[in-house]
């Protein structure tokens, strides 16, 4: 696809940002700050966008999520450093990125000579109704919360096959979330949590990664009418169930709390604790977690709160 003159193909405008009215629901995060920030950081010609986050083992895994010779929308292009792998297994790829400086970047590298590539300016919502794909693909998007299941919806109703997204495994818990939720709306869901390994040396902040697959077959057989089209904010954490531990916690209260998840059918515990205990806690919920239930719960901390939440059946976390 040909380029406009200011650098980015004329068939897809800029959007207009989103008023901080929109927060959480539609992107979760202030849209005009993220843009500003991945404007400035397209400047800065040294580095690949992302790179940091993009490791060896988590291509592979994302590669293995791709089937052969079909249709992708990637989410989020940046400068091309996912985009050079997917068009190698592709029929088409089309690369939807919101940046103007990421876009100059993406057009003057050598990825962008490939003749399956389309090359697009723009966010999600601003696709063509008509337009659709095998397989969506969504890297690091910087939404948070309950926009991440406003895009993970939005692009279950774009693709045939699956939307798979490339995620933070950060405190904030947001991939259990919204695997959880989606799950719960129709969607097939699988987890899959990749760590750097040896090949790629030194491990950083981002030492991991969560591959989220969401296969929309029973979804899209749902019909229009009947297919659920959003989360709302308390279907997304609003059913998860606060237990306070007292300081310092009996003996035995991570296993107990483990064994109750289990048993029960909440989808969610919210645990708090004494900030002096929390630290322990968390080692032992941890512990009891990866000893009773690896692959039905996961457990993360976000500041005092300890989060216990189940996972999709059938979801892997190795």
């Amino acid at each position: 696809m040909e380029p406009g003159a200011t650098g980015y193909p004329p068939d897809m405008s800029p959007r207009d940002p989103r008023s901080a009215s929109d927060v959480p629901y539609d992107f979760g995060i202030p849209l005009e700050t993220a843009l500003r920030r991945r404007e400035r950081l397209a400047d800065d010609v040294t580095t690949d966008f992302g790179a940091e986050r993009v490791f060896p083992e988590l291509v592979d895994a994302l590669m293995a999520e791709v089937p052969e010779g079909v249709d992708i929308l990637e989410v989020g292009a940046a400068t091309g450093l996912l985009t050079r792998p997917l068009l190698a297994k592709s029929r088409c790829v089309t690369a939807l990125e919101p940046s103007e400086g990421m876009l100059k970047r993406l057009l003057a590298s050598e990825v962008a000579s490939a003749d399956n590539l389309a090359i697009r300016r723009g966010m999600v919502e601003d696709l063509d109704p008509n337009d659709a794909y095998d397989v969506a693909v969504v890297t690091f998007t910087p939404r948070r919360g309950l926009g991440l299941a406003r895009l993970l919806f939005e692009l279950a109703c774009r693709v045939r096959d699956r939307v798979v997204m490339l995620l933070d495994d950060d405190g904030a818990l947001d991939w259990a979330y919204l695997a959880r939720a989606a799950a719960a709306k129709g969607l097939d869901v699988r987890l899959r949590i990749v760590s750097r390994g040896s090949r790629s040396g030194e491990k950083g902040e981002h030492a991991q990664a969560v591959i989220l697959v969401a296969e929309v077959e029973r979804y899209c057989s749902l019909g229009p009418e009947a297919r659920p089209t959003g989360i709302e904010l308390d279907e997304w954490a609003g059913d998860a169930r606060e237990i306070e531990v007292p300081f310092p916690p009996p003996r035995g209260t991570a296993t107990r709390l483990v064994r109750y998840m289990l048993a029960g059918g909440d989808r969610a515990l919210r645990v708090v604790t004494d900030p002096a205990g929390a630290e322990r806690l968390y080692g032992n919920v941890r512990t009891a977690v990866h000893r009773l239930a690896r692959d039905q719960l996961t457990v993360r901390r976000d500041g005092e709160v300890i989060h216990v939440v189940r996972l999709p059946s059938g979801g892997d976390q190795p």
